[in-house]
C-alpha cells in the first residue's frame, strides 16, 4: 500500500510503510504531518499510521551510529568525508531549477546579464510554487515593467535633442523605483527559499545576505545545484 504525505499546502508521494517509517527516523517526515493511503479519503496524522517511532533508533546499515529524534534532522549519522553534511533522504517533487549555476553566469554575461532575469522568473515560479506567501515574481515584474518605463521615459528626452526636467525626474524616479523592487524581490526569494530548505526538506541552508544582495539569481542557483546534486546522490556539499 502507498502513501501520500501532505505538509501546509504541499503533497509528496507516494510512499510505501517503510519509507515511512525510514523518514520519521531520518527526520524528513514528523509524526504530526497529514497521510493518506491510496484508498483512504481523509488525511490523518503520520502517527496513527505507524505508531510512535522510538526517540532513540538504529540507522540503517552502512551509516554511521549516532540517537536519531522523531521531527529532527539526523545528528552524528554518515561520514561521508570531510566537510560533507550527514545525507538525509530528500522528498519526491518540488526540485528546483536545474540548470548550472556557470551557466547561468556564462548566458548571463553573453547576454549583458538580460538571461540572469530572465532565469529569476524562472527561480520566482518555483519559489511561487513551494511557498503561496511569496511575492517574488511579482516584485520581480514589477521592476521589469519600472525598468521600461524609464527607458521610455530616458528615450523620449534623447529623440527629443533637449532635456526635458519632468522626463529625467520621472525617468529616475522609475529606475530607482524598479532597483528597490528587484532587491525585495530577491531578499523575498531568499527568505522563502530558506523557509523550504529548514522546513519542508531540512537541510540547514543559510543564505548570505551580502551574496544575495550583489549575485542574487546565481547565487540562488549555485544553492540549487547543490540541492540537485543532493538529490542524486544523497551527499550534500558544503555551503
Amino acid at each position: 500500500m502507498k502513501y501520500f504525505i501532505r505538509r501546509e499546502l504541499n503533497e509528496y508521494g507516494p510512499y510505501t510503510l517503510a519509507d515511512l517509517q525510514r523518514y520519521v527516523v531520518q527526520g524528513n517526515i514528523v509524526l504530526t504531518d497529514l497521510t493518506r493511503s491510496e484508498g483512504m479519503d481523509e488525511w490523518v496524522p503520520v502517527s496513527q499510521v505507524i505508531g510512535n517511532i522510538p526517540l532513540s533508533a538504529a540507522v540503517p546499515s552502512g551509516q554511521g551510529t549516532g540517537t536519531v529524534y522523531a521531527g529532527a534532522n539526523v545528528y552524528g549519522g554518515v561520514s561521508a568525508g570531510y566537510g560533507v553534511a550527514p545525507a538525509m533522504t530528500p522528498l519526491v517533487g518540488n526540485d528546483p531549477p536545474g540548470l548550472h549555476w556557470g551557466w547561468v553566469l556564462a548566458l548571463g554575461i553573453l547576454t549583458r546579464w538580460l538571461f540572469c532575469i530572465i532565469w529569476g522568473f524562472v527561480q520566482a515560479s518555483w519559489v511561487q510554487k513551494v511557498s503561496n506567501s511569496a511575492k517574488s515574481i511579482y516584485l520581480l515584474a514589477g521592476y521589469v515593467l519600472m525598468s521600461i518605463a524609464a527607458g521610455i521615459s530616458f528615450g523620449i528626452n534623447i529623440s527629443q535633442g533637449r532635456s526635458d526636467v519632468g522626463l529625467s525626474i520621472a525617468g529616475l524616479l522609475l529606475l530607482v523605483g524598479g532597483l528597490v523592487l528587484y532587491v525585495m524581490a530577491t531578499f523575498s526569494m531568499r527568505d522563502a527559499i530558506e523557509n523550504y530548505y529548514n522546513t519542508i526538506e531540512p537541510i540547514n541552508l543559510d543564505l548570505s545576505g551580502v551574496m544575495t544582495f550583489l549575485f542574487n539569481f546565481i547565487y540562488f542557483q549555485y544553492h540549487f545545484t547543490r540541492i540537485k546534486k543532493w538529490k542524486r546522490t544523497g551527499i550534500l556539499t558544503p555551503q
